[in-house]
C-alpha cells in the first residue's frame, strides 16, 4: 500500500494566494494603485447658523469606479467612517456612490489613476437638504 503525502509547498502557496487575493480593498490590479479615500454626506442641516457648525458626515455605502475606456464598473463598500480602498489598474474613471434613490446622490468625478500610486479622493454625497 502506497502513502500519498500532501503537497505541502502547493498547498501553502495556495494559502499564501488566497490571503493576499483577500487583503486590501476590493477591485482589480496588482495592488500597487487605484483610488482611496473617503464618502461624506451634506448637508446636514437645512440652514446652517454661524457658530453652529454643521459639517459633512462619513458615508457608509458603496462607491462605483466606471473605466472609461471599457465601461467596466468596479464597486467597494464604504466602512462606518465612508473611507475606501479600491485596487485599479492605470487608468482613467468615472467615481460616484450606488444609491437605489436619489437623494443621495454624488455628481461624478473623472479619477486619473497613475502606475503604481493611489489617487486620493473625497466623494461629495448630496442628501438633498436645503
Amino acid at each position: 500500500m502506497q502513502v500519498v503525502q500532501p503537497n505541502v509547498k502547493r498547498f501553502a502557496l495556495t494559502l499564501v494566494a488566497v490571503a493576499v487575493a483577500s487583503c486590501g480593498g476590493a477591485g482589480s490590479g496588482d495592488g500597487t494603485s487605484g483610488i482611496r479615500g473617503q464618502a461624506l454626506a451634506g448637508p446636514q442641516c437645512p440652514v446652517e447658523i454661524q457658530g453652529s457648525p454643521c459639517p459633512p458626515v462619513p458615508y457608509e455605502g458603496i462607491v462605483v469606479a466606471t473605466d472609461i475606456e471599457s465601461d467596466a464598473e468596479f464597486t467597494v463598500d464604504t466602512d462606518a467612517d465612508g473611507h475606501f480602498e479600491l485596487r485599479l489598474e492605470p487608468g482613467t474613471y468615472e467615481v460616484s456612490i450606488v444609491s437605489d434613490s436619489s437623494p443621495p446622490f454624488a455628481k461624478p468625478q473623472t479619477v486619473t489613476v497613475e502606475s503604481g500610486a493611489f489617487a486620493e479622493i473625497t466623494v461629495s454625497v448630496d442628501t438633498g437638504i436645503r
